[in-house]
């Protein structure tokens, strides 16, 4: 094992170098996640199976973010090994390296040990139960996890739920993670993304546990956690107004374009009659939703000094009055949500 851990170090140092070079990893490597900033691929060392994730900070407020502080890599590396040393199940950090630029935060990649899954089939409800448990026995040593969704708890081969993705994570010492602020925030992240049977088992279990200590608390997380749901979900329909993994934000002489990542399709601009930024933000929310394909594939506002005014990108094919009928139906679906909150 020893010498397969020595011939790791060049297979690491060309995977790391070819992520510096060129912002993405060898061809060899499976590709498993990708998002604007962070991705995860899966390879192979000498000494086994690894996942690698990896981060570039393409913008300024994620380089200004990390100016000062230890890199994602770093910080959940250190994670990991706290959670290792208090016993409790989580992937083993292989390799961590990090990269500024001017000071500033280039690049960084973490390699983890890929970990043996089970493929039995799982009671949904006790797996409730686990990962409330998972949750208390990181809060009983001072480790505060703010992303405990479902998909960071994975069940080995040998029966353990092990805790993933602790980059959000931080330790606050076993009595402030007692305290009223972190155990409803704990609480609350855990209920989330949950149907009425699991939600119904997991206060039950939350009570049972003292994660949560009374009635009041859990009418709380409750309101809580539906609160923390609308905003999750009109955060993601806005993602279309933003850089993110699916959308482009471009900044023109005469104004702002949005539109989807990739090349467009062909088309034309169109400035017919209607609300066309409430078509644009209404098509993703009817998307979102188990709507149609969105039809319209960009949208430029000019600015108010150039008149205003906007205009979206159709399909070359598609007839005016086809798309007056999708924009009003589209820009009903957030003219119906303002609707439904006043």
């Amino acid at each position: 094992m020893a010498d397969a851990v020595e011939r790791d170090e060049p297979v690491l140092e060309r995977w790391w170098q070819t992520f510096v070079t060129t912002g993405g990893m060898p061809d060899e490597l499976q590709h498993v996640q990708g998002r604007l900033i962070r991705a995860v691929h899966r390879g192979e060392l000498p000494s086994g199976d690894v996942h690698i994730k990896t981060m570039s900070f393409p913008r300024a407020k994620d380089r200004l973010r990390y100016a000062f502080r230890a890199l994602p890599a770093v910080h959940e590396a250190d994670l990991l090994h706290a959670v290792r040393r208090a016993g409790l199940p989580c992937p083993e950090v292989v390799a961590v390296r990090t990269k500024r630029r001017f000071g500033l935060p280039h690049r960084c990649m973490l390699v983890l040990r890929t970990l043996p899954l089970t493929s039995e089939p799982e009671d949904p409800l006790q797996r409730v139960d686990d990962e409330i448990d998972m949750a208390m026995a990181l809060l009983a040593v001072g480790i505060h996890h703010r992303d405990l969704h479902r998909e960071n708890f994975v069940r080995t081969a040998t029966g353990e739920l092990c805790v993933l993705d602790l980059q959000s994570a931080s330790v606050i010492g076993a009595g402030r993670a007692r305290s009223f602020t972190v155990r409803l925030g704990t609480a609350t992240r855990l209920l989330r993304d949950r149907d009425d049977g699991e939600r119904e088992r997991a206060l039950i279990r939350m009570r049972a546990t003292g994660l949560l200590a009374n009635d009041s608390e859990v009418a709380s997380v409750v309101s809580r956690t539906a609160q923390q749901e609308e905003r999750f979900w009109e955060g993601r329909i806005r993602r279309c107004l933003t850089n993110s993994t699916e959308f482009e934000r471009r900044v023109h002489p005469s104004g702002i374009e949005y539109r989807a990542r990739g090349v467009l399709p062909e088309g034309r601009w169109w400035q017919g009659p209607g609300n066309l930024k409430d078509a644009w933000i209404g098509q993703r929310r009817r998307y979102m939703t188990g709507g149609p394909l969105p039809v319209f594939a960009a949208f430029f506002q000019k600015w108010w000094w150039l008149g205003g005014g906007g205009s979206l990108y159709v399909p070359l094919t598609c007839a005016d009055d086809r798309i007056e009928v999708e924009v009003r139906t589209a820009a009903s679906a957030v003219s119906g949500q303002t609707s439904e909150r006043s």
